[in-house]
């Protein structure tokens, strides 16, 4: 089963100052100080004040987009609300100013519209921005003169949106590619550890039914001489029963300990898995004896881990995530906790639905609740010898 991305692709969910950050405060910048006349700004003229306050406005409201790590939940929310704010600051300083350098900003504002609604409601968007600013300009000159003096900055916006989409999509697609590898190795992890397991449980057989048996048809084989008077009292015959003893303990010893080992261990798999997700702090405790019998289900556990991590990154937005896994009585127990949002409901996705029935097929359960003391919890169980 394919995960959606585990991120959402956002270029404004890092660090404030980015290259991309960078260009966006010089270009603001340069707009500051060209677009207001600062001499009538000294002797109070209210609009060319207002204008600075727009333009200051505007820059406060990049610099608010950019705060954060995407963790919380209502981040997306406010940043639609920042970039609507820069939108207006930018009306309101071409207004004030009564030029069109604020204008501009315009284009930075559009780069992050992109990143944040749809191609749909971004075009209709910036067409109504676009609209607004040349009823302004009208002001001054004529709708024709406007239109002309709007064109440029109207490709330079598409320009800056196009590249930000580009730069969305090649996200999206290494977030798909680290997923996928991380699918490729947790199933490598997986394979080889059934593969150790078979091995292991091979040579045991074969110890005991092959070599355990001949040993044990030699040890009678020695009795039976032993008690022939001719040989009783050889020094040679009682020390080949005493080393034939002696293997066939060690034999035994030794089937013990590879059936120690048999089964698949989750632990390699779930850390490669976790490897693949850059950004967020996993405390794994995973029980050193247990042992699944069968592949199927350790694969099950593991994409039921998948899942879960999905969850808490995608929709609890969480920053840490506790995974844990053990046997109680003849259960496994997988637990995966994280200090996310939390859940609202009860409501399963297609993702968790598609884990609960696979694990209902094997006689396992699911359930996902909201913790007392912040985030959720789910837990995948089933048979330990299912």
């Amino acid at each position: 089963m394919r995960s959606p991305p585990i991120t959402p692709p956002s270029l404004w969910n890092g660090p404030t100052l980015t290259l991309l950050n960078l260009a966006a405060f010089v270009t603001w910048l340069a707009v500051l100080l060209d677009a207001p006349r600062w001499s009538r700004v000294f002797e109070g003229d209210p609009l060319q004040i207002g204008g600075a306050l727009a333009l200051i406005g505007i820059a406060i409201g990049y610099v608010l987009v950019t705060i954060g790590d995407g963790s919380d939940a209502k981040r997306p929310s406010r940043q639609r609300a920042f970039v609507i704010a820069q939108a207006l600051g930018v009306l309101l300083a071409t207004w004030c100013l009564r030029n069109g350098g604020a204008a501009v900003l315009l284009i930075i504002v559009a780069a992050q519209a992109v990143a944040m609604w749809n191609t749909r409601q971004t075009v209709i968007g910036m067409l109504v921005l676009n609209l607004m600013m040349i009823a302004i300009w009208m002001q001054g000159i004529s709708f024709g003169s406007a239109l002309i003096s709007m064109l440029p900055l109207i490709g330079f916006q598409t320009f800056a949106g196009l590249t930000v989409h580009y730069a969305a999509t090649a996200e999206r697609a290494r977030d798909q590619l680290a997923l996928t590898h991380a699918e490729l190795l947790t199933t490598q992890s997986l394979l080889e550890a059934s593969a150790r397991s078979g091995e292991r449980l091979r040579l045991s057989r074969e110890l005991h039914d092959v070599a355990g048996h001949k040993l044990t048809a030699l040890k009678i084989n020695l009795v039976l001489l032993q008690r022939d008077p001719r040989l009783a009292d050889r020094e040679e015959v009682r020390v080949a029963a005493t080393l034939a003893d002696e293997l066939l303990d060690d034999i035994r010893a030794v089937v013990s300990e590879l059936r120690k080992g048999d089964g698949i261990e989750l632990d390699s798999a779930i850390r490669a898995l976790t490897q693949q997700i850059p950004g967020t702090r996993f405390s794994i405790d995973m029980d050193p004896a247990l042992r699944l019998t069968s592949l199927d289900s350790a694969e099950i556990l593991l994409r039921c881990a998948q899942e879960g991590i999905t969850n808490a990154l995608r929709h609890a937005r969480a920053s840490e995530i506790q995974i844990r896994c053990e046997q109680r009585g003849e259960l496994v127990e997988l637990r995966i906790r994280d200090d996310g949002r939390g859940v609202k409901s009860a409501a399963f996705g297609n993702g968790l639905n598609g884990m609960r029935e696979r694990l209902h097929a094997v006689g396992g359960h699911l359930t996902l609740r909201a913790r007392a003391e912040g985030g959720s919890e789910l837990l995948a169980s089933l048979p330990l010898h299912a």
